[in-house]
């Protein structure tokens, strides 16, 4: 696997540790301040293919950290990115080719950059960012038709997880934490209601929110329902457009809280 060693300032929201989040998932990585003289020594100790940097933050003075990968190796491929006018302030250590700059950066922007130095097929590295960057969401019920509509309904804004027990449900919970469950109410052998309790015993999961499914829609039950406070819940089979909209809903107010 490639090495590349990512310099900034880490103080900022924006940082190069935020990069480094999904450059690690495919790379390995090494967060470096700027410090030239810090970035010497990271160097010869870590020996990256190649070095990425946020130069945001730097200041005229800040031209010995170039000085610094040139000496050590005038080959080893630099990506700097942020404002043109920092560039600008260090444009002779450009000239060579050594280095290239990204104006206004994004994932995509990064990681075709980079996968074009490393000759590597960007897509399919971008496909698995976009994929792990999904919302992961749990289906749980025992009618293995539901599921599987479920599924094609969910599965092309969110990662799907399908159970059909409460036993499975947690098993996967604690494989891959879900952003949000949907839950059967009338499983046989431990109900929905049995399960909702397991899930919110838990520390780790008790703030997950769950949408509850039932084939019951008289008044008395869809209030039993209500009573154990669930994000939401809806009548079998569900409208697509409408547990995606409320799903949406409930993430947005998550980001809001």
């Amino acid at each position: 696997m490639r090495k590349i060693l990512i310099v900034g300032d880490f103080s900022n929201s924006d940082s190069p540790s935020d990069v480094n989040s999904f450059l690690a998932q495919h790379f390995h990585t090494q967060l470096c301040t700027s410090s030239a003289k810090i970035i010497k020594s990271m160097l010869k100790l870590y020996s990256p293919d190649l070095v990425l940097m946020d130069i945001d933050d730097f200041e005229a003075d800040q031209a010995d950290i170039y000085e610094a990968i040139s000496e050590y190796n005038k080959d080893l491929p630099v990506i700097t990115f942020g404002r043109e006018l920092k560039k600008q302030m260090f444009i002779s250590y450009y000239y060579s080719g050594q280095c290239k700059h990204i104006p206004q950066p994004s994932r995509e922007i990064i990681i075709r950059e980079i996968c074009k130095e490393f000759s590597m097929n960007a897509d399919a590295i971008l496909n698995a960012v976009i994929e792990t960057d999904k919302r992961h969401i749990i289906v749980v019920d025992d009618n293995p038709v539901l599921l599987r509509n479920m599924r094609n309904m969910l599965q092309d804004k969110y990662r799907v997880t399908l159970a059909t027990s409460a036993a499975q449900c947690m098993k996967a919970m604690g494989t891959d934490k879900p952003d949000l469950i949907i839950l059967d109410y009338e499983m046989p052998v431990v109900d929905g209601k049995q399960t909702l309790e397991m899930i919110r015993a838990e520390e780790d999961y008790k703030d997950v929110p769950v949408i509850f499914l039932t084939g019951i829609a008289d008044k008395e039950h869809v209030d039993a329902v209500l009573d154990l406070k669930p994000a939401g819940y809806f009548v079998k089979p569900p409208m697509q457009t409408k547990i995606i909209n409320a799903i949406e809903n409930i993430f947005l107010k998550q980001s809001n809280s």
